[in-house]
């Protein structure tokens, strides 16, 4: 068999597949447990931020109803990034949260969503002289995160999807007491029955 045809045949099995998912039910539905793994580019928001770089994270929510989940989320969010003198300076956030997120079905095999967060945010500095929005030292600090996104659920349990968060915390600094970041998400999901 010469590649071509297996790749024909394996792009017909794909297709086959993710039309076989679209005529089931293939959304997270009432008492399902739903994991989320991530991965993001992420940037600050602040004075003195550097290029942003990449955060991972992963989220779990269980489904109250058809449409609302809650659950917990945690990640590691480098927000600033950039070389001085040889030496990689970089800021990291980790945030810990309790998350909603409402679910809107706008297709069989589509949803977008909206999600609110509270909970702590540690910082994990490695700068050599400036402080980057008011961050200088390792902290622990309150803070949330709202975000939009979308969810594309194929063969039954397993999805792709997209989000856009901003997290905000409390600094800890007289100067600027609020620290905020963005992170522009890709998640794979999966729903556990």
């Amino acid at each position: 068999m010469n590649l071509k045809r297996i790749v024909a045949i394996s792009c017909v099995f794909l297709l086959c597949s993710i039309a076989a998912a679209g005529s089931g039910d293939c959304q997270p539905l009432a008492k399902q447990l739903v994991a989320d793994f991530g991965g993001a580019f992420t940037q600050a928001t602040v004075t003195k931020a550097q290029l942003g770089f990449v955060g991972l994270d992963l989220q779990t929510g269980r489904m109250l109803t058809n449409n609302i989940s809650v659950g917990l989320a945690a990640g590691y969010d480098i927000v600033s990034f950039q070389k001085v003198a040889g030496i990689y300076e970089r800021l990291a956030v980790v945030p810990i949260l309790a998350k909603a997120r409402y679910y809107m079905t706008v297709a069989p095999l589509m949803q977008l969503h909206a999600s609110v967060g509270a909970g702590v945010y540690r910082s994990v500095p490695h700068l050599s002289v400036n402080p980057i929005g008011g961050v200088w030292d390792a902290d622990i600090r309150p803070g949330g995160a709202a975000a939009i996104g979308f969810d594309y659920w194929f063969l039954g349990t397993k999805g792709l999807g997209a989000e856009l968060e901003y997290n905000f915390f409390d600094s800890g600094s007289s100067k600027s007491s609020l620290f905020s970041y963005f992170a522009v998400r890709v998640n794979f999901s999966i729903i556990k029955l």
